[in-house]
């Protein structure tokens, strides 16, 4: 009688402790999926693997209003903002995920964009193309984004070209369309206008969409890795 006593108390624990475990497991599942309902496009997490795949594949979970900026992205953007050469094929660019990594120039901020670095250390080179259609609603100077193009896509996405060596004969206010060629890459920006040469020859992209009348940055870098496979062809060379 003794043993069938033990027998069953060891049963109860073991049934204990296995509802104990996937009761842990449901509720992080529920939580983990609690967490990604409440999300906004503020949310740090959103913003720093914005269009990464997991976020993509992920998508139903996500708030609508997360949901409905991946798919406006998604349908705005055709083609990668840096053409490849067919004349020189030397002139590559590559870029890191350098979302939010410090920056100090007057005080220290977080790095909102993706730097695509230049191989070959020129400026004037490399072509920047738009990466989507949309019109001119940003052109001229700024102190840290030098000579800097942006472009509001037909969605309201604000996508930001800046550290332009010189324009393609822009105009505020112009119509473009994916692939219209933007200007050159180059060093400027980091003070006075005109200011060159404070930092190797890059183009800084940014995404930004606005919402009750905020700025908000996402990460671009999942974006141009999207867009590795659908890059124009250019002549140029140095």
């Amino acid at each position: 009688m003794h043993v069938k006593r033990i027998e069953k108390l060891l049963l109860l624990l073991v049934i204990i402790s296995l509802f104990t475990v996937l009761g842990t497991d449901y509720l992080k599942e529920l939580g983990r999926h609690n967490t990604l309902q409440q999300k906004t496009i503020e949310d740090p997490e959103f913003r720093r693997d914005f269009f990464s795949d997991a976020m993509r594949e992920n998508r139903e979970e996500l708030s609508e209003e997360c949901k409905t900026f991946l798919e406006n992205v998604e349908n705005d953007v055709d083609y990668h903002p840096i053409p490849e050469s067919i004349v020189d094929k030397s002139l590559k660019i590559s870029y890191i995920d350098g979302w939010m990594v410090e920056r100090n120039y007057k005080g220290t901020s977080g790095h909102e964009g993706t730097d695509i670095m230049a191989n070959v250390d020129k400026r004037g080179i490399y072509p920047v193309l738009s990466m989507t259609d949309g019109e001119i609603t940003n052109l001229g100077w700024l102190e840290k984004g030098g000579y800097r193009v942006g472009i509001t896509s037909n969605s309201g996405i604000y996508y930001y070209y800046a550290h332009l060596d010189s324009y393609a004969g822009l105009e505020k206010g112009q119509k473009v369309q994916a692939g219209t060629l933007l200007g050159y890459m180059g060093d400027s920006g980091y003070g006075p206008e005109g200011t060159k040469g404070q930092f190797a020859v890059h183009l800084h992209v940014g995404i930004y969409s606005f919402e009750d009348g905020k700025e908000i940055s996402v990460n671009p870098y999942y974006v141009l890795l999207s867009l590795e496979d659908k890059k124009l062809e250019y002549e140029y060379g140095y």
